[in-house]
């Protein structure tokens, strides 16, 4: 029997533990996460090339072109000089000054480069090592000696070409095209030329741009001549103009000033010594701030930027801009004369001002016109503002009555002050003003102008603004009286009269008192009414019109014998021009203001001819009778008080005035060499002093005019102005001369009969006179007269 074989069985399989994934899950995972991240890097790096194509396209602005580019020129203020060769101020859209590169100092350009862009002469527009850095050094670890990210040649192109506003695209869309400008900008300009571009454009804040504009602020001085510390202080605040304004912020200043010195030494341009001596040395700021408000003159500035403006346009078209082309404009201005003009102003304005603010004190200037007062707040810039927002008028005064925080103009500065913005407008309301001027009058020059006691507040210019020029114009009345034959002794009373030919005309003194007789020059030295009536009356309105326009005066002059009294309304310039009539003895000369006016390279664009004092207005007798006639003013007169309380020494004559109701004071005065006026009010004309005693010109205007004179009296520099003398007067003038002011009884009854009683006849005295001037003016025509150009020859040699 045959036997089966036994078959094997296989033994189960031992149960096991569940195994784990494999390994290629694991790295599966992170080959996709690779090439996710490949493919993100890749489609950023497109994105960014794409949109850096765009903006190189134009899609967000188009990039300025090379040509563009290699024409840049930078907005260059403007500067107006004095005659004596001073910065007077600029005219500017952005106050920056143009130079070139060897006029900035060296210590600028090397702590500019070493604080800024260390290897700014290495790289062309875009620095990979130094952005790394940056990246590194900055952010990460904070320190920011190291500066921005961004070359010079970027800042330049940011500077030039401001970022637009993007949203969230701004700074991406203006660092791109800012790097493209910045390959142009190095593909068209040298390295120095590109940090020259870059120094003129930079932003130094206080609405200053540019190395030279900021060194003269801040210290006083050009750019080249700026020491290490200095300059290591103005690159300092190109980080952040505010926090390291040295005015502002002198510590933080100081400390940043100090890194720029640390970065400089690391540079090679200073040694461990001069490091160790600058960084030690304190910050010394010599600030001048020069805008349209400060400076020399600002109000004399405006009206030569109007001139200016006239001139070229009429010569060139707009070929030239004085905002922009950095012309050089020269003047008249004697800058040393203007500070005694101004400190003569702020010394009087400010006494003057205490005293009417007590006469004020606990009444209301305005009680009898309230509607200066409402007027005035209607034309607050606040109740406009709020009146534009639909507020009642109710609701806006209200408002009006709250305290704010605010900033007013006082002659002892500015004042921050809590006060509601109604008080402010009673505070300026009380405000007196001023002007002055003052002039050479053998050649016009204008030596010195202040149109008002701050230009920032008051824009308005008191030597041009036309008022009432009360006795002022009495001088040119009686020129006219006399060269119409007018004696200077003949008598005149002093009775009051009503005159019915011109409306019952009825001019009264001023101190109430009409009894006696005055002499002709006496009723000039005392700015006697009646007198200056009788005389109008007497040789008639139309010649003392006449004479005055001769004189130069342009503006209307009313055809009315008030006039004679200064009702008509005048500038200050107007009637300083004319004055120069008197000491030139009949021969008014215009004011001159521009000189010459050059462009930036020096090349003259014009140039004044000169001026010389025009023909005789009126006879040689005339002549020396008014000058000696006002020289009484000074001596016994309106203006004793020049001698008497200011003892002034010069050879002076003048004329006080002042117009109904005190309104108006005014003074204008001479010696031989120059001539000078003052006004003084409110621009509003009813609020004013109440008594004539302080509200008077000889007590308002003739102070500043003294004061004025006293400076120069004391300047030896200027002798020319304050050492001549007057012609000496014939002996036949001064037997003419010899009488009294004042007569109880009429010395001359005949002549006053004829004169008060007879308008229209006069009578044998004043013929005979009349043809003997007439025969003198016939034998003058008949004589080889020297030029008026010789006359002023021997005139300054007599001087």
């Amino acid at each position: 029997m045959a036997t089966r074989k036994p078959t094997s069985k296989k033994a189960p399989a031992k149960k096991t533990a569940k195994s784990k994934k494999p390994v290629t899950t694991k790295k599966s995972f992170k080959k996709r996460l690779f090439i996710f991240g490949l493919k993100a890097t890749t489609l950023g790096i497109a994105a960014f090339f794409v949109f850096c194509l765009f903006v190189y396209l134009g899609l967000f602005g188009a990039l300025p072109s090379e040509e563009e580019l290699s024409k840049i020129q930078n907005h260059s203020a403007s500067e107006v000089y004095s005659i004596d060769e001073k910065l007077m101020g600029r005219y500017y859209i952005e106050h920056r000054l143009t130079i070139d590169n060897d006029e900035i100092s060296r210590y600028v350009k090397e702590g500019l480069i070493a604080t800024e862009d260390s290897r700014f002469f290495e790289h062309n527009g875009l620095d990979f090592i130094s952005l790394g850095r940056v990246v590194v050094r900055t952010i990460i670890f904070g320190d920011r000696a190291q500066g921005g990210g961004s070359t010079i040649s970027q800042q330049l192109a940011k500077n030039l070409y401001p970022r637009m506003r993007l949203g969230f695209l701004t700074l991406p869309v203006g660092k791109t095209k800012e790097i493209f400008t910045a390959a142009r900008l190095e593909s068209i300009y040298s390295k120095d030329d590109i940090l020259t571009l870059y120094l003129n454009t930079v932003p130094f804040g206080e609405d200053i741009f540019g190395i030279e504009v900021a060194a003269k602020r801040f210290f006083g001085k050009k750019s080249s001549q700026l020491n290490p510390a200095e300059a290591a202080t103005l690159v300092g605040m190109l980080a952040a103009n505010t926090a390291y304004n040295p005015r502002l912020n002198p510590e933080r200043s100081f400390e940043r000033r100090n890194i720029v010195l640390s970065r400089m030494r690391e540079h090679g341009t200073l040694s461990e010594n001069e490091y160790l001596k600058w960084t030690q040395s304190k910050i010394e700021l010599d600030y001048n701030r020069i805008d349209h408000n400060t400076g020399i003159a600002p109000y004399f500035r405006e009206k030569i930027r109007v001139q200016a403006q006239n001139i070229l346009e009429d010569k060139y078209g707009d070929e030239y801009d004085i905002y922009s082309d950095g012309l050089k404009i020269y003047t008249t201005i004697d800058a040393q004369l203007q500070e005694y003009a101004e400190q003569a102003v702020d010394q009087q304005m400010k006494r003057l001002q205490e005293e009417f603010d007590r006469h004020w004190k606990g009444r209301s200037a305005w009680a009898k016109h309230p509607q200066v007062y409402t007027n005035a707040l209607r034309q607050s810039r606040r109740y406009q503002k709020m009146k534009e927002a639909g507020h009642s008028d109710e609701a806006i005064f209200k408002a009006m009555e709250k305290k704010v925080p605010m900033t007013i103009y006082t002659h002892s500065g500015e004042k921050k002050v809590q006060m509601s913005p109604v008080d402010s407008v009673k505070h300026y309301l009380m405000l007196l003003n001023t002007g002055f001027v003052a002039m050479n009058p053998r050649n016009g020059h204008v030596l010195s102008w202040v149109g008002g006691i701050d230009h920032k507040t008051y824009q308005y210019d008191h030597v041009t603004s036309r008022r009432p020029v009360g006795s002022t114009f009495k001088p040119i009345v009686y020129a006219a009286a006399l060269e119409d034959g007018v004696s200077p002794c003949d008598f005149i009373s002093n009775e009051q009269v009503v005159y019915e030919d011109y409306d019952d005309w009825n001019p009264a003194n001023s101190n109430g008192k009409h009894d006696g007789y005055f002499s002709v020059k006496g009723g000039l030295a005392n700015s006697v009414n009646t007198v200056s009536a009788k005389l109008i009356t007497q040789i008639g309105v139309r010649k003392v019109v006449n004479l005055a326009e001769d004189m130069g005066i342009e503006e209307d002059i009313p055809k009315y014998p008030s006039i004679a009294l200064g009702t008509a309304e005048l500038s200050l310039l107007d009637m300083v021009s004319a004055y120069t009539t008197f000491p030139n003895y009949g021969r008014p000369v215009a004011p001159v203001m521009l000189l010459r006016i050059e462009d930036r390279d020096g090349n003259v664009l014009y140039e004044n001819e000169g001026n010389l004092p025009k023909d005789e207005v009126y006879d040689d007798d005339t002549a020396y009778f008014i000058v000696e006639m006002m020289r009484g003013v000074v001596e016994r007169g309106t203006g004793s008080s020049l001698r008497s309380v200011f003892n002034l020494k010069s050879e002076l004559a003048g004329k006080t005035g002042t117009t109904q109701d005190n309104s108006d004071g005014w003074f204008i005065g001479y010696t031989p060499n120059i001539v000078a006026g003052a006004w003084v009010g409110n621009d509003q004309p009813t609020i004013r002093f109440r008594s004539t005693a302080l509200g008077s010109g000889g007590h308002m205007a003739l102070p500043i005019f003294a004061r004025f004179m006293q400076r120069l009296e004391k300047d030896r520099s200027r002798y020319q102005y304050h050492k001549g003398s007057f012609y000496v007067v014939p002996s036949r003038i001064q037997k003419q001369l010899m009488c009294d002011d004042f007569s109880e009884t009429d010395p001359d009854k005949n002549f006053f009969d004829s004169l008060f009683e007879g308008f229209d006849r006069p009578d044998s005295l004043k013929l005979k006179r009349q043809e003997e001037r007439k025969a003198r003016k016939e034998e003058r025509k008949q004589t080889d007269h020297k030029s008026v150009l010789q006359r002023m020859k021997d005139l300054f040699r007599k001087k």
